[in-house]
């Protein structure tokens, strides 16, 4: 997959997340944002959704305590792929050598965890480079 930001595609967001109550939850808020959602529990599931041809990932959000990979090691795997590709890490177990670690590679914003889920969707808004669509009034 290469990094792509079409304006004609609705923006696709990658979930690595994995604990699965905490996937679901980002995939409900996400979707009702209106995101199109893949996701993803290990490092090695990400990498494989990143290198199919035909999905189009315009931000990934990523736990970096995932049973596979380290946070590091993932987030370079993924620079390396795509290289501006946005990535919003969260984290509750993050060391500050961790921290700097992944900000030297390149992400985008790092939040503790446990994070407030309209600062995670702001932050995601804030560096996806397609439009949502605007949403029906209810």
């Amino acid at each position: 997959m290469v990094f792509n930001s079409r304006q004609d595609h609705q923006p696709t967001l990658l979930v690595v997340e994995d604990e699965e109550l905490v996937r679901d939850a980002m995939t409900r808020l996400f979707v009702r944002e209106g995101y199109l959602v893949l996701t993803a529990a290990t490092g090695h599931d990400a990498m494989g959704v990143l290198r199919t041809p035909e999905e189009t990932v315009d931000v990934v959000l990523l736990d970096i305590g995932l049973p596979d990979v380290s946070g590091a090691d993932l987030c370079a795997r993924i620079r390396q792929l795509c290289p501006n590709l946005p990535i919003v890490v969260c984290s509750g177990a993050a060391s500050a050598e961790e921290i700097e670690e992944l900000r030297r590679l390149g992400i985008t914003h790092f939040f503790p965890k446990p994070i407030a889920l309209s600062d995670l969707a702001a932050a995601v808004r804030s560096v996806c480079k397609v439009p949502l669509s605007p949403r029906p009034a209810p």
